[in-house]
């Protein structure tokens, strides 16, 4: 205390970092039972068979405990539901299951199942969109297989270092169609505009926020809280693409909005990572928390693109049960 800057009767606060153990194997405190032969988990064999195995501890952080002897980097425990594992050589069957984001989400709330890092239901994300119909009187168009066309000139940067989004063409539009938006107008009217029209998606990138999520409600009813976010982008991306299409000839161009009513891709519920604190699923869709839960449906995403997901989703699919134990099932 060489400048006295401590005097007698005086408080302070210290804060002294402890050991850094960054090479330990951790295991949820859950998986942890005291047996004949101390303390052991129920380790998962490559042939998903389950072999009691004895460790030993020391300590723990963050809720689980640190592994200092009888398992290794890979191994694979069962962390829940131990208290059935009563005899050795019980065979674990990995579950898939495939309900859409919205509803696998729900489904896991409900069951309270994987639920540790509290990601499951959050991080909705829904592509911000818009149905454009471009119009001229002296254009017909009878085509009959539309959606062959997309532009995606503003998808990494619309000119300002940010991206737009992407523009497509959607599956021909006729009159009825358009009558459920727009009720005042004839049909006969509609019939004549949609046989001169083209029409168009223009889709931006929703972004991943925590309080964007599913909720369980009353009766376990399902309850999406949202706050839209990128709306701004998206109004940019109509102007340009607007703009662009006035160019092309279409002076008349009518635009309907989507709205949580009417949405479309929904994903990010049950996002993927490395971090079981704050991810659901890891990389292949296996749940953290559980040595046999798979979920691949648009949950997984950590962010949502500005594309149909449907093929991603097909390709993960595929990667997981190529690379997976889920071959076996």
């Amino acid at each position: 205390n060489p400048t006295g800057s401590l005097r007698p009767g005086q408080f302070i606060r210290v804060v002294l970092a402890g050991a850094n153990r960054s090479q330990s194997i951790t295991v949820p405190q859950r998986a942890i039972i005291d047996g004949p032969m101390g303390k052991i988990v129920f380790k998962v064999m490559p042939d998903d068979t389950l072999a009691p195995q004895p460790v030993e501890l020391d300590g723990w952080s963050n809720g689980e405990w640190i592994v200092t002897k009888g398992l290794k980097a890979g191994d694979r425990v069962m962390a829940d539901g131990v208290i059935k594992a009563h005899v050795p050589g019980m065979k674990v069957t990995p579950v898939p299951f495939v309900a859409g984001a919205v509803n696998s989400a729900a489904l896991l709330l409900k069951s309270g199942l994987a639920n540790s890092s509290d990601q499951v239901g959050r991080n909705f994300m829904m592509h911000i969109n818009s149905h454009i119909a471009t119009f001229d009187w002296f254009r017909k168009n009878d085509i009959t297989f539309q959606k062959t066309l997309s532009f995606n000139d503003w998808y990494f940067d619309g000119g300002k270092g940010y991206p737009l989004g992407a523009v497509q063409l959607i599956g021909k539009v006729t009159g009825p169609m358009m009558k459920s938006f727009a009720k005042w107008v004839p049909l006969f009217l509609l019939n004549y505009i949609a046989g001169h029209s083209v029409e168009f998606v223009l889709m931006t990138e929703d972004l991943p926020d925590p309080n964007n999520r599913i909720i369980l409600g009353a009766g376990g009813k399902i309850k999406v809280i949202r706050e839209e976010i990128g709306m701004k982008t998206h109004l940019e991306l109509i102007a340009k693409s607007k703009k662009f299409l006035r160019k092309a000839g279409y002076k008349a161009i009518f635009r309907q909005p989507f709205d949580i009513s009417m949405n479309s891709h929904q994903c990010g519920t049950l996002r993927a990572g490395n971090d079981p604190k704050t991810s659901v699923l890891d990389t292949y869709c296996k749940a953290h928390d559980l040595t046999n839960l798979y979920v691949i449906d648009a949950g997984f995403f950590p962010s949502s693109a500005a594309m149909n997901p449907a093929l991603t989703i097909a390709a993960q699919a595929l990667r997981i049960v190529e690379e997976s134990n889920l071959s076996k099932v």
